[in-house]
């Protein structure tokens, strides 16, 4: 049997071919969609759309038949790609090229084929759209344009699934710049967080305590000079809670210091607001279940409920809840404040925005119902970073 011979390009032809990435692929609707639209139109038992291969024909679909691939020697289609031009041949048996064919001369015994060339917009043949029978056969006119057709969607869309996988590729590629700058961001937060609560913080507290010294000296008992000090030492007092506070609310240090639930805590204790009392609770996460990233931004979504709750509640009380099982996180705020329709009403212009974004970024899901004594209840379900417990569904 004369084998097809291998074109002149066939380097670069094998190359295009790789460059789609669709060899041994998973069956696609779409693809099967027009093989078998091409098999209804010409009213044959076999369509196939074959790539051509270094040494084999593979079929990306196929209807009629059942082998995934042939060796490329058997392959009508190959004399497609050599010859770069569609191939009708109404009977095989009586064409030098595929009369010795191994599938003309045995099982399934075809007679008739029909190749339409895929020719990528780059000149390069990929392989065929091709129908065959086991009787001799002719195309018509319309059914000729068809199959043309039809190889030219099956090339476009072969290209749309290219430029679908280089878009996600470079997606993904952005993806992680982003989540590389909001690391980077996060350090830095974390550092000038650190620095304002340790550093500045002590450095404020150690002037504060001198000034306390020097007012129970003899020299300060004079009122000209202990109205002053008292004054400065009162602000400096007020500095220090302030830099606490700032630096406990956006500093990722303390998360990491003390865990999710101790920052929240930390943060609970640090607020100055009489008419709500914030119970906090919950065992420490595990180091292994959440990552640094997913820790910050869950202490941020728990920090901005808690403030929400505190401008917008009306309530008495806020409990926040943190528990780890079950191959997830869950994080919940709840308040007995004036329920979830107002709240929301009131919150919507940042504080939820920023909860829901911050949510997104770590992959976690986020809601809002009415809590049992008509109040708020927000919760945020994060999956467990170990796969051990995601697979085991515990602790």
């Amino acid at each position: 049997m004369p084998a097809a011979a291998l074109p002149h390009d066939e380097q670069a032809r094998l190359l295009a071919l790789q460059q789609y990435e669709i060899l041994d692929a998973e069956p696609h609707e779409a693809f099967d969609g027009i093989t078998r639209l091409a098999q209804q139109l010409c009213a044959m038992p076999v369509a196939l759309v074959s790539l051509t291969a270094d040494s084999r024909q593979w079929f990306m679909s196929r209807v009629g038949v059942t082998l995934a691939e042939i060796p490329r020697e058997w392959a009508p289609c190959a004399h497609v790609v050599v010859e770069r031009r569609n191939i009708v041949c109404p009977d095989m048996r009586l064409d030098v090229r595929f009369a010795d064919n191994p599938l003309v001369t045995g099982p399934p015994h075809f007679r008739f084929y029909a190749g339409m060339a895929l020719v990528t917009p780059g000149g390069a043949i990929l392989g065929t759209l091709a129908v065959m029978d086991t009787v001799p056969r002719e195309l018509t006119a319309l059914q000729t344009e068809g199959l043309t057709l039809l190889a030219r969607q099956i090339v476009d869309a072969l290209e749309l699934r290219m430029a679908y996988r280089d878009l996600s590729k470079l997606r993904a590629r952005e993806k992680l710049v982003e989540q590389r700058l909001r690391v980077e961001r996060m350090d830095e937060a974390q550092r000038l967080a650190a620095e304002l609560h340790d550093g500045v913080g002590q450095d404020l507290v150690g002037v504060s305590l001198l000034l306390d010294a020097f007012l129970r000296t003899p020299a300060a008992q004079i009122d000209a000079v202990r109205e002053p000090i008292g004054d400065v030492t009162a602000l400096l007092r007020a500095s220090i809670a302030r830099c606490r506070q700032v630096s406990q609310a956006y500093g990722g240090f303390l998360v990491k210091r003390e865990g999710v639930v101790g920052a929240l805590d930390c943060f609970a204790r640090s607020l100055a607001n009489p008419a709500l009392r914030i119970e906090v609770g919950g065992a420490k996460i595990p180091r292994h279940c959440i990552d640094e990233t997913a820790a910050y931004h869950l202490f941020g979504i728990g920090h901005e409920a808690i403030t929400n709750a505190c401008r917008h509640s009306r309530g008495t009380v806020a409990q926040v809840r943190c528990v780890h099982g079950m191959g997830s996180i869950h994080l919940s705020i709840e308040d007995d404040g004036q329920g979830l329709a107002e709240s929301q009403a009131a919150a919507r212009g940042s504080g939820l925005a920023v909860m829901e974004y911050r949510a997104q970024i770590i992959g976690a899901k986020i809601r809002y119902e009415s809590a049992s004594g008509g109040g708020l209840r927000i919760v945020c379900e994060l999956p467990c970073r170990s796969q051990a417990c995601r697979a085991s569904g515990v602790p």
